[in-house]
């Protein structure tokens, strides 16, 4: 009897610890919306909004209706996979891209460009990347809660911008000149984390929901013009010389007269709050295991 009992209590440790330790994998969706956005870029002009410009000399007006923006906005997918030490420790290593990212609009109306009163209008939506490898806690059940704290390292943070004057010189002819450029970032990490619940739904598969955070804010670096619209016909990079194309930003450099293609750096704000669902697929063995051993070494 005494050697049956240290047999069924092996069974239950090991098929127990079998439980605890093990690879999951999961997949998410989800929708982030800024979280300490900010609204204005290094040389004070507002991305995210409308200003306007009302009038000349001392009599001119402006009035500005600005919004929060991040460029990790929009609908977001996570792939990732974790390993339990223990079941309520682990570690949680995912992949986080964009699957929709929202576009932000900047426009600046009735201002003089080349002494011509004109429209401006600045549209920007980013790629955007991150590799989040974080602890994970968890309370273990049916109903389990957990919280995941780590770190966000950007993989890709590029920037698409298209900014669009549309001249009106009062002839009846108005001409809209398009200027795409691609705006690379420097790298910078940032600060993950989330609060779910997952429930189980058999002995592999859990569903899981969550909201989580991302602190991140990256720093420009170049900006490349990529190609001229007139009118929406392409073509019109050529006429724009090789030095004129690509802009430099630094946070350590003189800036000398006449010179616009180098600039202070400015921050890129990436942080953003998110509601995901999602699932999870689990290689280690699940409670109903358990119990099932429990029984059969009970009838033993």
């Amino acid at each position: 009897m005494k050697k049956i009992a240290l047999f069924a209590g092996f069974s239950l440790l090991t098929l127990h610890n079998t439980y605890a330790q093990g690879f999951f994998y999961r997949l998410g969706i989800g929708y982030a919306i800024p979280q300490a956005g900010q609204t204005m870029d290094g040389t004070a002009i507002p991305y995210n909004g409308t200003m306007n410009n009302a009038g000349t000399g001392s009599s001119a007006t402006v009035s500005y209706d600005l919004k929060k923006a991040s460029f990790s906005s929009g609908i977001n997918g996570t792939v990732g996979v974790g390993y339990l030490f223990n079941e309520h420790v682990g570690i949680d290593v995912a992949l986080c891209g964009m699957l929709g990212a929202q576009k932000y609009s900047f426009y600046e109306n009735n201002i003089a460009v080349n002494n011509i009163a004109s429209n401006v209008e600045i549209t920007q939506h980013a790629s955007c990347t991150l590799f989040t490898p974080s602890l994970l806690m968890q309370t273990n059940g049916k109903i389990n809660l957990y919280t995941r704290v780590g770190v966000a390292v950007p993989i890709k943070t590029r920037i698409y911008q298209d900014q669009i004057v549309t001249n009106l010189p009062g002839t009846g002819a108005i001409e809209a000149d398009d200027f795409y450029s691609e705006i690379k970032n420097s790298f910078n990490l940032g600060f993950s984390g989330a609060a779910g619940v997952n429930f189980k739904v058999n002995r592999r598969f859990n569903v899981y929901a969550e909201a989580s955070f991302l602190s991140l804010a990256v720093f420009a670096k170049e900006s490349d013009l990529k190609e001229v619209y007139v009118n929406g016909q392409g073509g019109y990079l050529q006429y724009v010389s090789a030095n004129q194309r690509k802009i430099v930003y630094s946070d350590n450099f003189t800036a000398t007269s006449g010179d616009n293609f180098h600039q202070p750096t400015y921050a890129q704000p990436f942080s953003n709050m998110s509601f995901n669902v999602g699932l999870y697929y689990s290689l280690h063995t699940s409670h109903g295991a358990t119990k099932k051993a429990e029984s059969h070494s009970s009838r033993r």
